[in-house]
């Protein structure tokens, strides 16, 4: 028996050494080059990440448990974040004693981030209890960053399961409702419930900023490179170079006849009108106060009944490409609609484009240049002077 003993512990060990040897090492992908090199800029000032510690996250996975897959995705994502000057808050929810309610804790700041703060708060938790209070916790991280500026973001990990009881999408309502343009949710959903799927979307969906995605979606290194990108990340502003001077060769002078030159009236008229209206985030219906804005490019085209009008639409780089360039377009529409409905001015003479974060005026670095971003401007053509 002891001689069996003997034999059974090294193979053992060896088995539990190779084991932990053929585990494959996870390797980021590091987006300071894109700093480095001015070809992104930060859009992010400090954000939070909310840890569901709950029951259900217990349950399996294709890879050990949600819990285990939840503290991989946390983990890779912290270990993609590149090089910024950022503020961070770790928050978690569930139940925290044998006989108390679902509630929600923070585990660390808001602070100055460290790479080593979110795997420290979120390796001591190795099993989840009590149901789901998500609303409780979106309600503590509001809490959390009155004290921030900037631009924050929220990043939620969840299974979205066993919030019946429990208010998530209000709770992101209040959120943008206390930082508006200033804050994005980001969503992302473990397991495979349609269910949780659902909610987890719903809550990413209210805050108008930000989107939902599938943890599986983002367990490879690149495309958590790419969420994170997302999240932290904005192209830089294009900078338009001036054109240089041309230096003409100095040609022989040669006396001729002087005629008097003709003199053509210039027009004083402007080639395009950048209408100062505000749109609610995401939305593209005009208010009636801005009725005088538009009615600038109803005077003109009226004063120029041969000249036809492009509407384009901007906006800034929150959110995706595709939702922004729909968005844009919509804008434009609404007001080249409210052109040919209240001002009469036919429609044929009007095109609506949209061109989303494709021409910015301004950095979308800072809330002042995506105001300026976020505008629709008329540019005519087939102008008399």
């Amino acid at each position: 028996m002891k001689r069996i003993f003997s034999i059974f512990v090294p193979l053992a060990l060896f088995a539990l050494i190779m084991g932990c040897a053929s585990a494959p090492v996870v390797k980021p992908v590091d987006l300071n080059p894109k700093l480095t090199s001015g070809q992104y800029v930060q859009k992010t000032d400090a954000f939070e990440v909310i840890f569901d510690s709950t029951l259900s996250m217990n349950d399996p996975n294709k890879k050990g448990t949600k819990l285990d897959q939840q503290k991989a995705l946390v983990n890779l994502f912290n270990d993609t974040i590149p090089n910024l000057k950022l503020n961070e808050a770790i928050r978690t929810f569930g139940r925290f004693s044998i006989f108390g309610d679902p509630t929600t804790k923070l585990l660390y700041g808001p602070a100055s981030y460290s790479k080593t703060a979110l795997p420290n708060a979120i390796n001591p938790i190795t099993r989840g209890e009590g149901f789901s209070p998500l609303d409780v916790a979106l309600d503590g991280a509001k809490d959390d960053l009155k004290a921030q500026s900037g631009q924050l973001a929220v990043i939620a990990f969840s299974d979205g399961e066993d919030m019946e009881k429990y208010d998530p999408v209000g709770a992101a309502k209040r959120l943008k409702d206390a930082y508006g343009d200033r804050i994005c949710v980001y969503t992302v959903h473990l397991g495979s419930s349609p269910v949780g799927a659902k909610v987890m979307q719903q809550v990413a969906d209210t805050c108008g900023c930000g989107f939902a995605v599938e943890g599986e979606s983002i367990s490879s290194p690149q495309a958590m490179a790419d969420f994170v990108e997302k999240i932290f990340l904005a192209p830089a502003p294009v900078v338009k170079e001036e054109p240089k001077p041309v230096v003409e060769e100095a040609k022989p002078v040669v006396e001729e006849a002087k005629v008097e030159p003709k003199v053509e009236p210039k027009g004083e008229e402007p080639v395009f009108i950048t209408l100062n209206i505000m749109f609610a985030t995401g939305k593209a219906d005009i208010q009636p106060k801005y009725k005088a804005e538009i009615k600038k490019v109803a005077d003109y085209m009226k004063k120029h009944p041969e000249a036809t009008a492009v509407i384009e639409g901007h906006t800034d780089n929150v959110a995706s490409r595709a939702q922004n360039m729909k968005l844009s377009e919509a804008r434009a529409n609404s007001v080249k609609n409210y052109l040919v409905k209240n001002f009469k001015i036919d429609a044929s003479r009007l095109e609506a484009v949209g061109y989303g974060p494709d021409k910015p005026i301004a950095s979308n670095a800072t809330k002042e240049g995506r105001q300026k971003n976020r505008r629709v401007t008329a540019v005519f053509s087939n102008v008399k002077q």
